[in-house]
């Protein structure tokens, strides 16, 4: 099978519009009483959750589609893309990352601060949209 441009482009616009839009929330003056508002916050991790669980259908598909592959689940995909070397050993650890606070967010593992939240609004949504670069360079974008 082949890989789906259209769906894999989709993909990576939500991705990108859920980065702009939670940089855009916490980028005015108010920026950082925006987390403390817990109705905000849920906001805040939704967004995140939603463009991780993006990433990961794109993961998927490419495992699916390019290598005839069916990962276990969301990191052996990471992994198998590292091995493909779509993806560095050093993105491989970011995206794992990011899929541990997205199994935080939606199965309760542990309690996600609002700490964590603005760290990864100051220093992982840069790795979030090189994740769709990679992918929509693969998709011929």
């Amino acid at each position: 099978m082949k890989l789906d441009p259209a769906r894999m482009v989709d993909k990576c616009g939500y991705i990108n519009q859920q980065v702009a839009e939670l940089r855009e929330l916490v980028s005015g003056a108010d920026g950082d009483s925006v987390l403390d508002d817990p109705w905000m916050l849920k906001g805040v991790k939704y967004s995140l959750q939603t463009a991780i669980e993006a990433c990961i259908d794109l993961a998927y598909h490419v495992c699916a589609r390019h290598f005839g592959y069916a990962p276990r689940d969301a990191r052996d995909a990471m992994i198998r893309l590292a091995e493909a070397r779509l993806i560095s050993n050093g993105d491989l650890r970011k995206y794992s990352a990011m899929i541990g606070f997205r199994n935080r967010v939606v199965h309760g593992y542990q309690e996600v601060n609002t700490e964590q939240i603005r760290r990864i609004i100051a220093e992982d949504l840069d790795d979030v949209q090189e994740f769709t670069n990679i992918m929509l360079s693969l998709a011929g974008q």
